[in-house]
């Protein structure tokens, strides 16, 4: 059974989205609205678990792929194909938030911290609810696994002989899509902000307050 757009757009009516790219701010964000006005905060990439646990390889063969079997060999293919392995599995965990988030309380408002692809949040969401928030490259390129949450992965990947090697092959494949995916933001009609050195959470958090009408 498939549930037409439409409908999950009318019982997503609560809930707000903070997308976009990487280290773009998201999380800071959610937090902060949290905090400030009571938001119940959904963190897409604290899911992951769950997701995986009910995933097939019929239906989300990107989530259900055995990396275990081979962690180098996954980690030193191609940048494009593992970029390619990385859009079809946020499409897949996309399915997974938006089942997550009709079940949710509909008397109070909901952040959802994540990566959801843009033409399905033209679909289940409006400009109003939608604030995408993105890194420029350089950035991006040089403080990725700055964050805890990347800390694991990016130690595991240096514990190989070639870890290096290995690091860099997978930089360059989280960022061989930037140009494209900036432009898809851009383009999106959404309200956006790209960040820059120097920016402030207040003055940040200010933007997302008026366009979120709060």
């Amino acid at each position: 059974m498939k549930i037409a757009n439409n409908i999950i757009k009318e019982h997503l009516k609560n809930v707000y989205f903070l997308c976009g790219g990487a280290y773009g701010g998201k999380t800071t964000m959610a937090k902060l609205l949290e905090e400030r006005y009571g938001f119940i905060r959904y963190r897409q990439g604290d899911h992951w678990d769950e997701y995986a646990a009910i995933a097939n390889s019929k239906d989300q063969p990107a989530m259900s792929l055995d990396r275990s079997a081979d962690w180098h060999g996954f980690f030193s293919q191609s940048p494009r194909k593992y970029a390619d392995w990385m859009q079809a599995e946020l499409r897949e965990e996309a399915e997974f938030t938006v089942a997550d988030l009709i079940s949710m309380p509909k008397d109070k408002k909901i952040i959802v911290d994540g990566i959801i692809p843009i033409d399905l949040l033209k679909e289940i969401s409006d400009y109003e609810h939608v604030f995408l928030l993105f890194a420029p490259d350089e950035m991006k390129r040089k403080h990725y696994f700055d964050r805890a949450d990347k800390d694991e992965v990016y130690q595991f990947i240096l514990s190989f002989p070639d870890g290096q090697e290995l690091l860099r092959n997978l930089i360059e494949a989280l960022n061989i899509d930037n140009e494209s995916e900036r432009h898809k933001i851009v383009e999106s009609g959404f309200k956006y902000l790209e960040r820059k050195e120097g920016d402030t959470l207040e003055n940040t958090l200010k933007i997302i307050e008026e366009h979120f009408i709060l």
